[in-house]
């Protein structure tokens, strides 16, 4: 797949070691799907935002991301796993919604819109 100079440059780790794994992630797709290249986007929704999904590994995933990582374009979250008001009503587990919230202050961090929507374009007006 090809790659440009700069495309080489995160990969390489030149831009931090967020942008550099988020680039393999994303080279390791390209060659799966069989991509020329990478396009450019002007914003993304990010998909798998429940803890339920991610467990333990993925949260811990998502600290070491947010530590350096930020992100370039629009972002906006799919739904999280619970109602991220209400959640006590809907009897989810202090223990759930502890790492739910933690799940998406690492986004936050990364200047991701916690917009928790499946449909962001009603949202950002993207």
């Amino acid at each position: 797949m090809f790659l440009t100079k700069e495309e080489e440059s995160m990969l390489n780790g030149e831009q931090g070691v967020a942008c550099q794994k988020s680039m393999e992630i994303l080279v390791a797709l390209g060659k799966i799907f069989n991509a020329d290249r990478m396009l450019d986007v002007s914003s993304v929704q990010v998909a798998g935002v429940s803890y339920h999904n991610l467990g333990d590994a993925g949260l811990e995933f998502l600290h070491e991301i947010a530590n350096d990582g930020k992100v370039r374009v629009l972002t906006t979250l799919n739904p999280a796993g619970m109602d991220i008001e209400r959640w006590r009503e809907l009897n989810i587990s202090e223990d759930f919604a502890k790492k739910q919230n933690q799940v998406l202050d690492a986004f936050i961090a990364m200047g991701i819109i916690p917009s928790c929507t499946c449909i962001p374009s009603l949202v950002c007006n993207l």
